[in-house]
């Protein structure tokens, strides 16, 4: 897959939308860039919830830019606008000033709700999605962004840095960070590495828990509450918790040609489970799960974690 970029020269408007808030936070960046060294000056960011007068916004987008041909504007989670200041902001959508570049985001936001929130942009929006990287996408990510330090990375460590950070780009592009300068002169970062590294010093409570809801233990709800006391993202838990179903189904339920994408440490493990799951209830705890995410995105679910917990007690303990 293809990432999106901004790119010169800038146009009058942009649309930022996805699930991958830190793919839309790094082209905000780049558009930021791309003003030169008097971006500080011409450059404004708002979060849509706080604006309290639109019409001061679409008069800054309408004033000239110090000391420059552009101006830049951003809006973050416009979907989250009121509809009255949606409208204005849409209005000015419709002849928007040449001199400025008025960035819009929708973070979060899957492709299927795209056009309920989007509704009304006109055609001439440059829109680009950011989807959630996965599977080849998310591994090509990542040795792309080895490649950005001038080194290049195991296929083996790829796999290993991904299943261990559970996908996540924030986390995936500090630790690339350190990877990278703990390989020194090396030109290239090893399995050894990331197994020292990264597994070694990542989030015990986070592989605490993930082992004992895969093997079933009593204390599955114990190290989800000191999960929740570390303040990781529930939203992280649930991609944690999926990605794992994915690849216990993948692993315990399919032949052994479908395994080609999963590790083999990671391989072991599942296999040694084998007697603690069928296919049925997979099926079941990913559906589960997937409830209590719909209902998080969805603003429904106000207890996240009790959700889980619910999801999980459902599943593997049930009445």
């Amino acid at each position: 897959m293809r990432i999106p970029q901004i790119h010169s020269p800038l146009k009058e408007v942009y649309l930022l939308t996805g699930e991958e808030v830190f793919l839309i936070e790094e082209q905000l960046a780049a558009a930021k860039a791309l003003l030169g060294e008097d971006a500080s000056m011409n450059s404004s960011w708002y979060q849509a919830q706080e604006i309290q007068r639109v019409e001061e916004i679409v008069e800054l987008c309408n004033t000239m830019p110090f000391f420059t041909d552009r101006r830049l504007i951003v809006i973050r989670n416009f979907h989250k606008m009121g509809q009255r200041e949606k409208e204005k902001v849409l209005a000015y959508i419709q002849h928007p000033c040449d001199f400025t570049t008025l960035i819009l985001t929708m973070e979060g936001v899957a492709e299927r709700e795209e056009k309920k929130y989007a509704k009304g942009l006109p055609a001439g929006v440059e829109v680009l999605r950011f989807s959630a990287l996965k599977g080849r996408d998310l591994h090509d990510w990542i040795a792309g962004r080895v490649r950005m330090y001038g080194k290049s990375m195991d296929r083996d460590a790829v796999y290993l840095l991904a299943e261990t950070t559970g996908g996540n780009l924030w986390f995936i592009a500090s630790e690339i960070e350190k990877l990278c300068l703990y390989a020194g002169n090396n030109p290239s970062v090893t399995i050894r590495d990331v197994e020292y590294l990264v597994m070694e010093s990542h989030e015990p409570p986070v592989f605490a828990f993930m082992d004992s809801l895969f093997e079933r233990k009593k204390d599955t709800i114990v190290r989800l509450h000191e999960l929740e006391r570390t303040g990781i993202n529930e939203l992280e838990v649930i991609t944690r918790i999926e990605n794992q179903i994915a690849q216990h189904y993948q692993v315990l339920c399919c032949g052994k040609n479908s395994r080609a994408g999963v590790h083999p440490y990671v391989e072991k493990k599942i296999l040694g489970r084998k007697s603690l799951w069928s296919a049925s209830q997979l099926v079941g705890l990913l559906s589960a799960v997937r409830r209590v995410e719909h209902g998080i995105k969805s603003g429904r679910t106000l207890h996240p974690y009790t959700a889980i917990q619910e999801a999980l007690l459902e599943t593997l303990f049930p009445a």
